[in-house]
């Protein structure tokens, strides 16, 4: 079973790297499948990293915001001002934070790290998938800055679902670092233009 569900992991992360999404509404859809199929693979390969712990909260709490507080102290701080918030921002933040991340993990977290680690051992399937999340931001940003900082958040957060037993560390770790880096720091807002105050 663990096999049959790592090569569908490794099947959506060609398409997840590969795949030209054209529309919001693709991905979206594209994204809430793979929360969907990321909570069918961990029910049937190991439900214990559904759970959450205050162990997994607690991890993912600590080391997520020394990665906001990384990026802040390297912008020299927050560069998101009153001015900045708006709908469109409030709507990218919903977007991020509340599907576009955990789909992620529950994608190169949960579909493919977890019946990695059923077949191999921890460090191969840690490797693994962080070379794996590296090529969707080798895809996705050109900046070595990034790749550098997605391949090391890709390797905490993998460690961090390892050692929790929980999916939950690495969703709250990745949101917290992306919370630093995209919206205090980049101010990122896809809906600018449409949402403008």
């Amino acid at each position: 079973m663990d096999i049959v569900f790592l090569i569908i992991g490794l099947a959506l992360t060609l398409i997840d790297i590969f795949l030209k999404i054209r529309t919001l509404k693709e991905n979206i859809f594209k994204r809430i499948f793979f929360i969907v199929f990321g909570l069918a693979t961990l029910y049937f390969v190991d439900k214990t990293f559904l759970y959450i712990s205050t162990r997994a909260i607690f991890c993912g709490l600590i080391i997520g915001i020394v990665f906001m507080g990384i990026h802040i102290l390297v912008a020299k701080g927050v560069k998101l001002k009153k001015e900045n918030v708006n709908k469109g921002l409030i709507y990218t933040s919903l977007l991020i934070y509340g599907l576009e991340l955990p789909a992620e993990e529950f994608l190169y977290r949960g579909i493919i790290l977890i019946p990695l680690l059923k077949l191999f051992q921890p460090i191969v399937a840690i490797s693994l998938t962080s070379v794996l999340f590296l090529g969707l931001h080798l895809k996705t940003w050109n900046n070595k800055f990034v790749w550098i900082g997605s391949l090391v958040l890709g390797v905490i957060c993998a460690i961090s679902v390892y050692l929790t037993k929980s999916i939950w560390a690495a969703i709250i770790i990745h949101n917290l670092n992306d919370f630093g880096f995209m919206t205090l720091v980049n101010k990122k807002n896809i809906f600018k233009e449409k949402y403008a105050d």
